[in-house]
């Protein structure tokens, strides 16, 4: 007594690769959905001069945000600027920061860094340094603004700098950042901000987002 196998191999039927095409899909969504990143076009005096992208990893109870940004312009001589900051929070508090930036003016790197009880600051800028303390919790810095308005605190992290600086919050859904005297406005729309305008000592610029 023979017995012949009557199983049918699987057919394929309409629909089916778009559903295998919508699994895979949502599957990489679940992988990729706790980094958000946001695009930025940076601009001087309407000319467009680079480019700015910030991003937001959250993993467990900690929360990495970074900026990172290459900008080229003229002033008396060309200038190159390649910019980074990397925060890691944990439970919203401020753990170290990091900041390098690379011209042709020289290369810096600033460090803010939880130690037990106070933030050991270690910064080496063009024509400034510093190593004051900062003895209280930091909840806010220059990155976590990007993707978090600021409703709580009075004052944020300008992390190149090492220092805490004023916020004021007179404007609705609009953000004014004091550093070392030079006023920075930065513009939210649904709690993330759409454009920012930056004083500097050699250039002020503008920051917009991407469409």
């Amino acid at each position: 007594m023979s017995c012949k196998n009557t199983a049918k191999p699987m057919q394929n039927y309409p629909g089916k690769s778009l559903i295998i095409a919508v699994l895979l899909l949502f599957s990489m969504e679940i992988v990729q959905g706790a980094i958000e990143k946001r695009e930025y076009d940076i601009t001087a005096a309407g000319i467009r001069i680079g480019e700015m992208t910030a991003t937001r990893e959250r993993i467990e109870n900690q929360t990495w945000y970074t900026l990172h940004s290459e900008v080229s312009f003229w002033f008396f001589v060309r200038v190159k600027v390649v910019y980074s900051v990397k925060s890691l929070y944990q439970n919203n508090q401020l753990i170290t920061t990091t900041v390098d930036t690379h011209s042709n003016r020289g290369d810096f790197k600033s460090t803010v860094t939880w130690n037990k009880d106070h933030y050991d600051v270690r910064v080496e800028g063009y024509k400034y340094t510093n190593e004051v303390s900062i003895m209280a919790p930091i909840s806010y810095s220059s990155a976590r603004i990007y993707f978090e308005y600021p409703h709580s605190v009075s004052s944020i992290l300008a992390d190149n700098y090492g220092i805490l600086v004023p916020v004021d919050k007179n404007e609705k859904d609009v953000l004014t950042v004091t550093v070392l005297g030079n006023k920075n406005r930065f513009y939210f729309e649904s709690g993330r901000i759409i454009r920012a305008v930056m004083h500097h000592p050699i250039k002020n610029f503008e920051i917009r987002l991407k469409s």
